[in-house]
């Protein structure tokens, strides 16, 4: 009789146990898997893709997509302990271009917690060149955990559409004229030592990247204005660079602050392999008669580094 009841006891116990790990295991369910971890690259020579890493999990992405051809995206997942459940990428303003999501490398990814899928951004050929045109590509991977604890990651790509040009070969810095010669307004020559005696120093002049393929010239006569026309705001100004070339940007070229009239300047130069760059300048008015034998000349910019 004692060993029935010992067996009793034990059997109840072990019932007991078994409703309390039940009762534990319903209000401390398992934590959710972590969301899926993301990188992105490009293909394409009109595009250019700039990662800017935020911490082990997440970067941030700026793309520059030319106006004239697609760009293929790939989105590699490098982590989803929840395994990829759907895909979506959309654009933040459909009329500037389409997505179109390559079907075949999405459904492969499915299910699996590592791989990459592909999409295709088309720009709307009837957009017409001209100022950058911003928009957002905001892909969207989620997991297939249970609804309450499905986690979905979602990466926006910073895009804009602009010229086919998206050269980085133009370094931003100060630049010192190295070698300036040329006319002031009625054909006078001027010289580079003419112009730092005027200025009591040496002539320096800064770069600014203002996006890859852009880039503004705080002053681009290289000395002219402000050694011989100090009545008038220097000319700052936004240039093109395509590869090692750098002209005018349309739209971007009209001086005319702080003077009685608007000049058009016309830029051309050529990135250098040692670190200097060489520019031809000259303007017309906007408004007015252009003086007889304007103002123009030629310079060249050397980067000032640590120690010069």
């Amino acid at each position: 009789m004692i060993l029935r009841y010992d067996y009793m006891l034990l059997t109840l116990t072990i019932l007991s146990m078994a409703s309390c790990v039940d009762d534990y295991t319903d209000y401390n369910p398992p934590h959710a898997l972590d969301a899926p971890v993301l990188r992105v690259s490009a293909t394409g020579s009109n595009q250019t893709l700039l990662t800017v890493p935020i911490n082990q999990y997440q970067n941030t992405y700026h793309a520059y997509v030319g106006l004239n051809a697609p760009v293929e995206f790939i989105v590699s997942v490098i982590d989803a302990p929840g395994k990829v459940n759907e895909v979506t990428v959309e654009p933040s303003v459909p009329e500037f271009g389409t997505v179109t999501l390559n079907d075949a490398s999405v459904a492969a990814l499915k299910g699996k917690e590592q791989g990459e899928f592909r999409f295709v951004y088309t720009p709307n050929p009837d957009l017409e060149a001209g100022d950058d045109r911003p928009l957002n590509l905001v892909v969207t991977v989620s997991d297939s955990q249970a609804d309450k604890d499905a986690q979905a990651s979602v990466l926006t790509i910073s895009t804009i559409i602009g010229s086919p040009c998206f050269s980085e070969q133009l370094q931003s810095g100060n630049y010192l004229v190295t070698q300036a010669s040329g006319n002031i307004d009625g054909g006078t020559a001027y010289t580079l030592p003419a112009m730092e005696d005027s200025l009591s120093s040496r002539i320096v002049v800064s770069i600014e990247e203002e996006r890859p393929g852009i880039y503004t010239i705080d002053e681009v006569t290289g000395g002219v204005w402000p050694a011989f026309y100090t009545g008038r705001a220097n000319p700052k100004l936004q240039v093109d660079v395509c590869g090692n070339t750098i002209t005018s940007r349309e739209g971007y070229a009209t001086a005319g602050a702080g003077t009685s009239a608007a000049r058009t300047f016309t830029i051309n130069g050529t990135v250098n392999n040692d670190d200097t760059i060489d520019i031809t300048w000259s303007y017309t008015r906007d408004d007015g008669a252009t003086p007889e034998d304007p103002a123009k000349g030629t310079y060249t910019l050397t980067l000032i580094k640590l120690g010069m």
